[in-house]
């Protein structure tokens, strides 16, 4: 069965799932980037690092309207994040049926493939889609095993270990951190990779 590549992007409150948030999920179709997914949630805990809020609240959308106070600017030093918890608290989507849509929307448009979560890396994006549709979702993670992390699909097909995708000028100087813009830009990384892979089999 052929495959079809998931590009996943999660903007979380701290490193690991359970003790720490899945706050925004984006994720779009490789090589048909506007078939596109984007939910922001409620919190499962209050807690979080705030290196990990510096960087994650910046594309939420929830905040858009309230971005201009400083309490919300993590480059303030008024930035408060447990103000940005309460807001997505009230806000966001509860996990499960947040996690039961985003399932159905894998299966109905991975119908004749399977179904493989891409990421950079897999090993963190991964982490929290696993763990979430474990706790949030009744049925099996529809992605199943199948996962692949970017970075060491570059690494392999340059045949450099140092190599980063980053290289390939796509992202330009810093991704948006939005989820689903990540997720779009992590897309597009995906296809020039593929397309590296289908021109060295091709010698």
């Amino acid at each position: 069965m052929n495959k079809r590549y998931f590009s996943v992007d999660v903007e979380t409150s701290g490193r690991i799932p359970g003790k720490y948030s899945m706050l925004s999920l984006g994720a779009c179709v490789v090589g048909e980037p506007s078939i596109q997914f984007y939910r922001e949630l409620k919190p499962i805990s209050t807690k979080f690092l705030p290196e990990a809020m510096n960087v994650s609240v910046l594309g939420l959308r929830c905040l858009d309207t309230v971005r201009h106070q400083e309490e919300f600017n993590p480059q303030s030093s008024r930035f408060n994040p447990v103000k940005v918890l309460e807001v997505l608290a009230e806000q966001g989507e509860a996990p499960q049926p947040v996690m039961v849509d985003f399932a159905a929307w894998i299966i109905q448009n991975s119908q004749g493939y399977k179904p493989v979560e891409a990421a950079a890396p897999i090993k963190f994006d991964g982490m929290f889609t696993a763990w979430y549709f474990n706790q949030f979702y009744p049925g099996e993670n529809p992605f199943g095993h199948n996962r692949e992390d970017i970075n060491s699909l570059y690494r392999g097909v340059t045949g450099n270990s140092h190599a980063n995708i980053s290289q390939l000028g796509i992202r330009g100087s810093a991704l948006p951190h939005n989820a689903l813009e990540d997720a779009i830009i992590q897309a597009r990384e995906m296809e020039e990779v593929l397309r590296l892979m289908r021109k060295r089999d091709a010698w």
